[in-house]
């Protein structure tokens, strides 16, 4: 996996130096006028920010502090029979930087701690987080980013996101990041990287390529009581897009994309192929709504010496990509919403997916020291080779008191469901929280 994303990252610093030696004698010359408004995140790949403008961190600046958390859940292991109710903690210092300058912006984030868990004793672990999203300038009109995202913890706790501070996302659109239904409370591990390059051909009109790889890891002993043994795998895509601003608040474009699922010890491999069309609109300066749809091509296929399954499979599958994200930033309310339907990766099934899915989050800075979040998220996994389709719901309402600028604290209530549509077995989990954190924030130089 390391070889692979040094080899992205190589190929995309060579189209980089590339594109650049071209721009410098190409660039194109600026008119004078009114400048555009920011690019729908949808479009430029990015995904869209649901904070509250109040809540967001300073451009330049370092954060930092300690968090310590408790969730007890009432079906630790989310199964549909015989529930076992455990008590965890979570003790994890966290620092984050960002920095926002014209050529180069960034924002890096570590969480690193330790999980304890008083009835699943096997679950205690060491946990790690960590985000990087970079964008530099290599010419005035050519730009390269370059975003990571790593998770070693439990399912549970990563759904929850259970007392966790706010940290630097790894950047990556609901188009392009991996599946993420919650399919087990158990050990995983995930990792996101992505590499673009985009260049500004005109004052409306900008392209570039982009390329990511994901996986996601399970023990080899990891099963589900919903779906029985879960399957890792990585994810590979490649894209080339172009955007045009028709006028202040009108944006087009059109992606190419190909894209390749391998599964751990599993039957079968993926590729896809689409054509993807969108329309953003900025409806106001912080308030846009994006749309996407365009046709896409699965060929799915069998290693040399699997039997082929007892139920037949579509070989060639031609099916619909369609999807839309809205996001709306006010002084005390941030919200997005979102809905994705395309092939994905398998996130434990033993195939690739047509994954529908449905998000929303709110937040509300209700009065000076003390704010809520509420999120919702629906998703469908219906598995290109024959597995159960799966259906998860997943809520959260999450309060926070700021008693004063460093110490505050978080308490919620999740609940989350899976079922297994084919088989009928459904299970569900309750979870409740309290966390207790003490932060700084600091202005850093330009």
């Amino acid at each position: 996996m390391r070889l692979a994303m040094k080899t992205l990252l190589l190929i995309v610093l060579t189209m980089a130096l590339a594109v650049a030696a071209l721009a410098q004698e190409t660039e194109p010359a600026e008119t004078p006028g009114e400048q555009p408004e920011s690019t729908p995140a949808p479009l430029a790949g990015q995904r869209a920010q649901h904070e509250p403008l109040a809540e967001q961190n300073a451009p330049n600046s370092v954060t930092g502090g300690i968090d310590i958390t408790q969730v007890f859940t009432d079906n630790a292991e989310l199964t549909s029979s015989g529930t076992v109710n455990d008590l965890s903690y979570s003790i994890e210092p966290h620092l984050a930087f960002y920095h926002s300058a014209p050529r180069l912006s960034y924002s890096l984030g570590v969480f690193a701690g330790y999980l304890v868990n008083r009835t699943l004793n096997e679950r205690n672990q060491a946990t790690q987080t960590a985000s990087l999203d970079v964008s530099y300038g290599v010419t005035r009109f050519t730009t390269l980013r370059v975003s990571d995202s790593f998770s070693n913890t439990t399912g549970l706790w990563s759904g929850s996101d259970a007392g966790a501070s706010s940290e630097p996302s790894g950047g990556v659109g609901v188009v392009q990041e991996p599946n993420s239904a919650l399919l087990t409370f158990g050990q995983l591990r995930t990792n996101t990287a992505l590499g673009e390059l985009s260049h500004q051909f005109t004052q409306n009109g900008m392209g570039g390529l982009r390329a990511t790889q994901s996986f996601t890891w399970f023990p080899d002993s990891a099963t589900s009581p919903v779906l029985g043994t879960l399957y890792g795998g990585q994810t590979y895509s490649a894209e080339a897009f172009y955007n045009h601003r028709f006028n202040r608040r009108h944006w087009v474009g059109i992606t190419l994309r190909g894209q390749r699922f391998d599964l751990d010890r599993s039957i079968g491999r993926t590729d896809t192929l689409s054509s993807l069309f969108f329309y953003g609109l900025n409806i106001q300066p912080n308030m846009s709504l994006s749309l996407f749809a365009g046709p896409e091509l699965s060929i799915t296929s069998l290693p040399q010496g699997i039997p082929t399954p007892v139920l037949p499979f579509p070989q060639r599958m031609w099916s619909p990509a369609t999807g839309a994200v809205f996001s709306w930033q006010h002084q005390r309310t941030g919200a997005t919403a979102s809905f994705v339907r395309q092939v994905s990766n398998s996130t434990g099934l033993a195939s690739a997916v047509t994954l529908s899915t449905a998000n929303a989050v709110v937040m509300r800075q209700l009065s000076r020291s003390f704010e809520a979040e509420l999120s919702f998220a629906y998703s469908r996994n219906d598995a290109i080779i024959a597995s159960p389709a799966i259906r998860t719901y997943s809520g959260r309402l999450q309060f926070t008191s700021h008693i004063t600028n460093t110490l505050a604290i978080k308490g919620g209530y999740a609940r989350d469901e899976n079922a297994a549509l084919d088989t009928g077995v459904r299970a569900s989990a309750d979870s409740v929280w309290i966390s207790f954190s003490c932060n700084f924030s600091r202005p850093l130089g330009r």
